[in-house]
């Protein structure tokens, strides 16, 4: 019986032998193609962006009644100061309802003065029993009357004056006249923009950035702004205002950077150059697909040789600014070292790869 058993026994064993023998042979996978770079220790050129000086403050100024211009007394270019005359209206008729609104006022004025000395006239009959209190009451109405007739022709010699200087237009502030529409002997309407004014004290670069690269911009970024004729010129500024949509044309978004105290040199219209200011003067760079993660918890894939293949191993990094593509890299990774900068998610720590494929670079 045991005979049958062991003869039985041993077909399955040379079987399962057999089975084994073909799983230990089985060849292993061969090592993964990955596409890798050496990070190199470069210092981080500053991106540059063409613009031109603006003023932070501008203003169309118009005329506030209708009439024709007789004069002139600023051209585009023209440096004024607060309250200088700019443009003047032929204002004849305004200076004529001038002139009635003060005889009104000054008939309203007689008037006032006939009925207050009429009412105290009755006062005294009255005390006398020489008048009714009905007579008494109309003349102190008279009197009151006449006093609101008075404030009446005086508040419209007032509105006569007001309306006689609008026209007369003055400059709000001390400034520059960038703009003129207006010229003598055209008739504007109240409101019409006949000049523009420009505040020359508060100034600011105006550039036009990429939109790959407008998220490295914000609020309050330092740039540093150099005059194309003469780049030994510059001046500090801090962005005050970025786009929020980009130009349908260029793809490109309006940023704003508020000059601090800039020198002369800097004037209205002045071609220059902003380049924002990096706070690692050496930073390593690497693709954004070359990392894992966000936020606190970023690593890479570190590439180590291994004889005729190389395995990969994960390394947390600390990030600093991202430029469109790339990312410096501040922290746990030194130059000279190879990364996996494509199919990261895919790769597994200490997983074999191969170096065949060309090197990506920055």
């Amino acid at each position: 019986m045991k005979g049958r058993l062991l003869l039985a026994a041993t077909p399955l064993l040379l079987l399962l032998g057999g089975c084994s023998g073909s799983e230990e042979s089985a060849p292993a996978l061969p090592p993964r193609p990955v596409l890798t770079m050496v990070v190199e220790d470069t210092v981080a050129e500053a991106s540059s962006f063409s613009g031109t000086i603006e003023p932070r403050y501008e203003t169309d100024l118009a005329f506030r009644t209708l009439g024709r211009i007789v004069s002139r007394d600023a051209g585009v270019g023209d440096q004024v100061t607060k309250g200088q005359q700019l443009a003047a209206l032929d204002a004849e008729t305004l200076a004529a309802n001038v002139r009635s609104a003060e005889a009104q006022a000054e008939s309203a004025r007689a008037q006032a003065e006939t009925a207050r000395a009429s009412a105290t006239r009755a006062e005294a009959l009255f005390a006398d029993k020489a008048l009714s209190q009905a007579e008494l009451d109309t003349a102190e109405q008279g009197a009151t009357a006449a006093d609101a007739g008075l404030a009446q022709a005086r508040a419209d010699l007032d509105k006569a004056r007001t309306t006689l200087s609008y026209a007369i237009l003055t400059a709000p502030f001390d400034g520059v006249i960038t703009g003129r529409t207006g010229d003598v002997g055209q008739v504007v309407n109240a409101g019409a923009t006949v000049m523009t004014i420009a505040r020359t004290d508060v100034r600011e670069a105006v550039v036009d950035i990429p939109s790959e690269l407008i998220d490295t911009v914000e609020a309050g970024a330092p740039f540093t702004i150099l005059l194309q004729t003469d780049p030994s010129i510059t001046a500090q500024g801090k962005v005050r205002e970025v786009a929020p949509e980009a130009d349908a044309l260029t793809r490109s978004n309006r940023v704003r950077i508020l000059l601090d105290a800039p020198p002369a040199a800097f004037r209205l219209g002045t071609l220059i150059t902003a380049q924002p200011e990096r706070t690692s003067a050496g930073a390593l760079v690497v693709p954004r697909t070359s990392v894992l993660g966000e936020g606190a918890a970023t690593s890479v894939w570190v590439v180590t040789p291994d004889g005729d293949a190389a395995t990969v191993h994960q390394r947390t990094v600390e990030l600093g600014d991202t430029r469109g593509a790339f990312v410096e890299v501040t922290g746990g990774l030194k130059a000279g070292e190879r990364i996996a900068v494509a199919g990261v998610h895919s790769l597994k720590d200490a997983q074999r790869v191969s170096l065949n494929q060309k090197d990506g670079s920055p």
